[in-house]
């Protein structure tokens, strides 16, 4: 049975906030930075989708920030009056501050789910949980920037953690990398250290997933388990087979696959969330790194602004090229992985 926290209480003063408080009321300028949504525009997107689906979609507030923002979880139950022994899907994005691209292709996927999910007989019988904004903190802090015309660096929480360090799964705080560029990698002084990766961790307890999506940027890859080790998984024949299903579906380009701990000699991304779903409860995550060069690096217009190193101009592009095998991913059989 799918667990409800007791955080699930608030979704329509939240989102009476947002509209009305003018801390949110930035915009982004779509002809220096591409047309994304803001933090304001994301909640207003999955707001829609919560009003036409009110059977079928409900918010859940799983925590609050380091800075007071509510963690914002939205659950889609394809069949209501079924409440156990579904298949699990989850779904995250914006863990890290600037890759906003992430959030479109997330709220996307969740356009598309609950538009088809009464239609399409492959989606039956099963909950998929959204998670469009994981860091908040992270994201307004490079929304302000972008409004004042800052050129910012930005990939941690608000206390300069990197979320997708601060997972038990292999975590290290000697790791040299981590030494190395602590403000970049710095994985906090403890797993679950921050209030983010703490109320994330206490949801994944009550509500077990079968299957998971973690979107990042850039590069082009489809990632699996383990990044913190060069350990292959045990299911490495399933992720191999469902990744390249997944780039054969990609109508523009095709990404490449790897395992994470295996996709250079010394490079191990310790503490991150896909390991530490897969190593304790055997969720099948992948971690896809979207997009490939974003203009190319080397161009002056992306070079000199990091917001560009991680986004496109033209997020639609990457949506078109993502959406349908990442929707074949939430299609797959209801069968649950063995334990």
């Amino acid at each position: 049975m799918f667990r409800k926290t007791p955080h699930n209480q608030g979704w329509r003063r939240f989102y009476d906030g947002i509209v009305k408080d003018e801390r949110y009321q930035r915009e982004i300028d779509a002809k220096k930075h591409g047309p994304y949504s803001t933090y304001r525009q994301i909640f207003i997107r999955a707001d829609r989708i919560v009003k036409r689906f009110p059977r079928h979609v409900s918010p859940i507030r799983i925590g609050t920030s380091a800075g007071g923002e509510p963690i914002w979880i939205f659950r889609v139950t394809t069949n209501p009056e079924i409440d156990e022994g579904l298949p699990r899907f989850l779904v995250t994005s914006v863990i890290h501050a600037q890759e906003f691209i992430s959030a479109e292709i997330n709220l996307s996927l969740f356009e598309r789910f609950t538009n088809n999910m009464r239609q399409n007989k492959s989606l039956w019988k099963r909950e998929v949980c959204f998670l469009p904004i994981l860091n908040p903190d992270g994201f307004l802090r490079v929304e302000r920037d972008l409004a004042a015309g800052r050129k910012h660096f930005s990939r941690t929480n608000r206390n300069g953690v990197d979320l997708n360090r601060n997972f038990s799964a292999f975590f290290s705080k000697r790791y040299l990398l981590h030494r190395l560029f602590p403000r970049i990698w710095y994985p906090g002084y403890r797993p679950f250290s921050e209030p983010e990766t703490a109320a994330y961790r206490e949801f994944l307890l009550e509500n077990r997933f079968d299957y998971a999506l973690s979107l990042h940027s850039f590069g082009g890859w489809f990632f699996y388990p383990y990044g913190g080790s060069k350990r292959k998984p045990r299911d490495e024949k399933w992720f191999r087979e469902v990744c390249s299903e997944m780039i054969d579906r990609q109508p523009l380009y095709g990404y490449r696959m790897r395992q994470l701990g295996r996709f250079l000699p010394f490079f191990r991304a310790r503490g991150t969330e896909t390991d530490y779903l897969y190593e304790t409860f055997g969720t099948r995550s992948v971690l896809i790194e979207i997009g490939r060069r974003n203009l190319g690096m080397l161009h002056p217009k992306v070079l000199l602004n990091p917001f560009h190193w991680f986004n496109p101009r033209d997020p639609e592009t990457e949506v078109k090229n993502l959406i349908e095998p990442l929707f074949y991913f939430l299609s797959l059989p209801g069968n649950r992985p063995a334990r």
